[in-house]
């Protein structure tokens, strides 16, 4: 039925549109598969300036955007360094308190549950308030300022050889206005 002998090639079978169709396919795989060699072998250079390196506090927020905040850091710890790694070293304890909370509000038991949703609005409040008063001294002229607020009393540390009378009244003003704590209960200090 069919002759075995006639040997025919298959591109004989296609008519000439069709090749041409096969190929623009053909031709067209080839400078894709190229171009995906190309951007996959690419690899990015990146650059060191040399500098030390900058640590990335991240922190998941209601929804899915992240929030990064960066602060260069140096090695020493005098002056305004200080109020860097202050900084940091708070911002580290406040992930690690974070941490446990967020195991106990995922609790089954009820009371841990409130007591974890109890601390964490603790936190919320206290993370808001102590960056009011740093923002609103720097906008009063401080150069930098590190406040620590508890339930009853407050610590300002600022940036500066020394306070003035005037200074320290308007530091108590701001911490006063801001955490509703006694003028009498906030420390003020200086550092350089």
């Amino acid at each position: 039925m069919f002759n075995r002998k006639i040997k025919r090639p298959i591109i004989m079978f296609i008519g000439p549109k069709s090749r041409l169709w096969l190929g623009g396919f053909v031709g067209l795989a080839v400078i894709l598969g190229a171009l995906g060699i190309w951007l996959m072998t690419d690899v990015p250079h990146t650059h060191s300036s040399g500098q030390p390196s900058l640590p990335v506090n991240a922190s998941v927020v209601d929804g899915p955007s992240i929030q990064f905040q960066v602060e260069g850091v140096k090695a020493d710890v005098s002056g305004e360094n200080y109020f860097v790694n202050y900084r940091l070293k708070r911002e580290q304890s406040r992930q690690e308190m974070k941490a446990m909370l967020s195991e106990l509000l995922n609790s089954t038991v009820e009371k841990t549950q409130e007591q974890a949703q109890e601390k964490w609005l603790e936190l919320s409040t206290k993370i808001q308030k102590e960056g009011e008063v740093e923002n609103l001294l720097k906008i009063k002229g401080f150069q930098d300022a590190v406040a620590d607020v508890f339930l009853d009393n407050v610590t300002v540390i600022v940036y500066a050889p020394s306070i003035t009378p005037n200074e320290v009244s308007i530091i108590q003003d701001i911490v006063a206005r801001v955490t509703k704590v006694r003028k009498d209960k906030i420390t003020i200090s200086a550092k350089q």
